[in-house]
């Protein structure tokens, strides 16, 4: 006999293909859909067509495979993050170290221009000494040519 068991406030029609596939068509109330009940290779109870379960297996395992490698994207998305934040710090340390340098040379720079007006200065002064001492000298050697003149004079009226 084709008795068929019904769920709880279901209609249920025994389907004559029910003995050879282990299939139930249960109708819906009042004009729904009918649903087909089956068991699979491993008796267990499956509410839809077995190619509808299959895709959806193969959908269950693309979605897996999908979570992995959008998993593996995050990691690797994480590892260059943390490898882009390591050489914007060696990035900023180098700028700094630039700026820092850029300074030197602009202080030594500086400092070059100073020394060389402090030079500069000092030379002025040492040609103005030389200026001072060179006039200093020639009044001098004047005097002296004016002295051995008078002495000469002197010794000559001495003499004669």
């Amino acid at each position: 006999s084709q008795e068929a068991f019904c769920l709880k406030g279901l209609r249920c029609i025994s389907h004559p293909r029910f003995l050879l596939s282990s299939e139930l068509v249960v109708a819906g109330a009042m004009g729904e859909p009918e649903v087909d009940i089956t068991f699979d290779e491993e008796n267990r109870i499956r509410v839809m067509p077995k190619d509808k379960f299959k895709q959806t297996e193969s959908l269950e395992a693309e979605c897996k495979d999908f979570s992995q490698k959008i998993q593996a994207f995050g990691s690797t998305v994480d590892m260059l993050v943390e490898v882009l934040d390591g050489e914007s710090t060696k990035i900023e340390l180098e700028k700094m170290r630039a700026i820092g340098q850029r300074n030197r040379a602009e202080m030594e720079a500086e400092a070059r221009k100073r020394k060389e007006l402090t030079m500069k200065a000092a030379i002025s002064e040492k040609e103005a000494e030389f200026d001072r001492l060179g006039f200093q000298l020639t009044s001098l050697e004047r005097a002296e040519r004016e002295q051995k003149v008078l002495i000469e004079k002197l010794s000559n009226n001495e003499v004669g």
